[in-house]
């Protein structure tokens, strides 16, 4: 299959293409940036495979949660993409595209995202099922969702982050950390696909991010009513 999929859920973009059994992909940590760059990037990852926008049988992206600026750039290009080849697009939640390269882990796998302001989103899969849905939580709480009698493999762009902030709590937790985490577009290819097999719909014209917080603005106009 001809695809391509964005992950700008985080502070760090990841852009892949592939055709048929080639693929061609990008990473890049630029925080703000990302606006300058998405769309250059999506031009040179589809060149490197020979691929034109109009030949590509599907995209996926992390629908969320994530960053508000992120979230809404990946959207945006492949809704363009969208609007001119009638290209289906595939949402993936954001921590399960992350937590999935690890579905045969033996315990706990809990998946984060630095929401900031000490707070993360999360969410805790086990077998590859979501035991615990994505929140906008502390690492307190999560804490004391554990069954800390098994292993808890972190993963996502923060899981680092958040392995220091569970050990100050409860340094008795069995955690597994691996320092370089798998990137995500491997497995919104095989997620996006799995979908497709199943006949799962992709996403409708308005369908948008998920978001487990308020913006900013939001917050501030609710504040001065």
């Amino acid at each position: 299959m001809k695809a391509l999929v964005i992950d700008c859920a985080a502070s760090c973009m990841h852009i892949a293409a592939k055709n048929e059994d080639l693929t061609a992909s990008v990473s890049m940590d630029l925080g703000q940036k990302q606006s300058q760059k998405l769309l250059p990037t999506i031009d040179y990852v589809l060149s490197q495979l020979s691929l034109n926008a109009s030949q590509l049988d599907y995209t996926a992206l992390t629908s969320g949660p994530g960053t508000f600026t992120g979230l809404r750039l990946a959207f945006s290009a492949l809704k363009a993409i969208e609007l001119a080849n009638d290209t289906p697009i595939y949402g993936i939640p954001s921590l399960s595209a992350y937590a999935f390269p690890f579905e045969n882990f033996e315990g706990l796998v809990l998946s984060v995202i630095d929401a900031k302001k000490d707070q993360f989103f999360a969410a805790i899969y086990e077998k590859g099922k979501c035991i615990s849905e994505a929140e906008d939580t502390t690492a307190e709480v999560v804490e004391q969702k554990l069954d800390k009698s098994k292993k808890i493999l972190l993963c996502g762009p923060d899981a680092e982050l958040f392995s220091n902030e569970l050990m100050k709590i409860n340094p008795d937790l069995k955690l597994v950390l691996y320092k370089s985490q798998p990137v995500p577009t491997e497995a919104l290819f095989s997620m996006a696909e799995s979908m497709i097999e199943q006949k799962k719909e992709p996403l409708a014209d308005y369908d948008g991010p998920v978001y487990l917080r308020k913006s900013e603005a939001e917050i501030k106009l609710e504040s001065q009513q």
